[in-house]
């Protein structure tokens, strides 16, 4: 039999390592690589500027390799992640617009930027700052940019919650660093006789009707153009908005849910009621002049052959009624803000006012409306004066 030599004293005997093993160990260009087998037994090799980096990159891959999930190609670009994140959201979870916004924001401002090439496991906290600087400083709202780190930070998430990867890059964006949203400032018509002229100059609008919903109740664009007559009580003077229009061109028009995500009743006021009464007559007139050509999807605000109404319809209709009224000319969601302005400076209680835009939180009204609660604390003081102080002493 032959003698076993005995092990050399301070020589470890060398061992194949375990899947998820790993080593530290720095280049000669100064880069750090942590090193690791993956599952099928490959190595894989992870890069770092500094030590913590390369380490920081070894524990998140050793996360992933105890689960038993393959580690992430380190080929893999940003880029070609987000297009094959896009490619698996279905319409059953999101709403078909939703989709398209992101598709847009990818291929218009993520894909033709540097930031897309680089491969996933390798980007960092600082190359997304970087990359939202850089887009800032081409002409970029804030608000655009700050859409964009939101998109990121969704799409980045789903990876590590499928186990893909460790971190998501996008939540390590400190607050100071990430892209904050402009607000738009507002342009209402709700002061003086405004209102009134805007009304008398609506008169005649083929949409007249809808333009007196939407200063009168604050529904959404969306809200109206998806409104169906079986939604409407005219006896009761209230209707309940279901549904949103969505999409992006006439053939992938379809009602949605509302924003909110749920149904929400409005009441109508004698001018409303009296405007959708004469719609409805002009309507019936509309489907007797086109018979069978007529499309019935029981819409109350449809074209002249009963089809959806495209935006574009409503921004001219809006237009000439503003023209006519010799009123500064606005954006049609500022029809909801003047309506919101309308019933909280005429002490509506905001809990109602928010109950009938549809906003998911009272807190969400107050915040977009301060301006006007603003007066109403006034008003609220001084009717406490009133209340308290002696009129003889007054």
């Amino acid at each position: 039999m032959g003698q076993t030599t005995p092990a050399t004293p301070g020589r470890r005997a060398l061992r194949r390592r375990d899947a998820g093993d790993g080593s530290l160990f720095q280049r000669k260009d100064g880069r750090w690589v942590a090193q690791l087998r993956d599952p099928d037994g490959r190595r894989r090799y992870l890069y770092g500027a500094t030590r913590g980096e390369a380490k920081q990159r070894l524990v998140e891959a050793q996360a992933v390799v105890h689960t038993g999930q393959p580690l992430p190609d380190q080929r893999l670009t940003l880029g070609r992640y987000l297009q094959d994140w896009l490619a698996g959201l279905s319409t059953a979870t999101l709403k078909p617009r939703t989709i398209a916004y992101y598709a847009r924001y990818i291929s218009r401002h993520i894909l033709p930027a540097e930031i897309a090439r680089k491969p996933l496991a390798r980007v960092e906290p600082i190359d997304l700052r970087r990359f939202y600087a850089e887009r800032l400083a081409s002409g970029l709202s804030s608000t655009s940019v700050h859409h964009i780190h939101a998109l990121l930070h969704v799409a980045l998430q789903r990876a590590v919650d499928d186990g893909f990867w460790g971190r998501n890059v996008a939540a390590l964006v400190g607050r100071s660093n990430r892209p904050k949203v402009r607000r738009v400032e507002m342009t209402t018509i709700a002061a003086g006789d405004q209102p009134r002229r805007f009304l008398e100059a609506a008169k005649g609008e083929r949409l007249e009707a809808l333009l007196v919903l939407a200063i009168t109740t604050g529904m959404r664009r969306g809200e109206l153009l998806a409104l169906r007559w079986k939604d409407v009580d005219l006896e009761r003077g209230s209707l309940a908005v279901t549904g949103s229009l969505q999409g992006e061109s006439r053939a992938t028009l379809s009602i949605a849910s509302p924003k909110s995500g749920k149904s929400r009743s409005v009441a109508l006021g004698t001018v409303a009621v009296t405007a959708l009464r004469d719609h409805r007559d002009r309507q019936a007139e509309e489907q007797l002049l086109v018979g069978g050509e007529w499309r019935d999807l029981g819409l109350v605000f449809s074209t002249e052959y009963g089809d959806f109404l495209s935006p574009t319809t409503l921004r001219l209709s809006l237009r000439r009624a503003l023209t006519r009224a010799d009123l500064p000319t606005i954006r049609f969601h500022d029809l909801r803000h003047s309506a919101a302005t309308l019933m909280l400076s005429r002490g509506v209680h905001p809990k109602m006012a928010s109950e009938m835009l549809g906003h998911s939180t009272i807190a969400i009204t107050l915040d977009l409306y301060s301006h006007v609660t603003a007066n109403m604390q006034r008003q609220a003081a001084d009717a406490i004066d009133a209340a308290l102080v002696d009129p003889a002493l007054a």
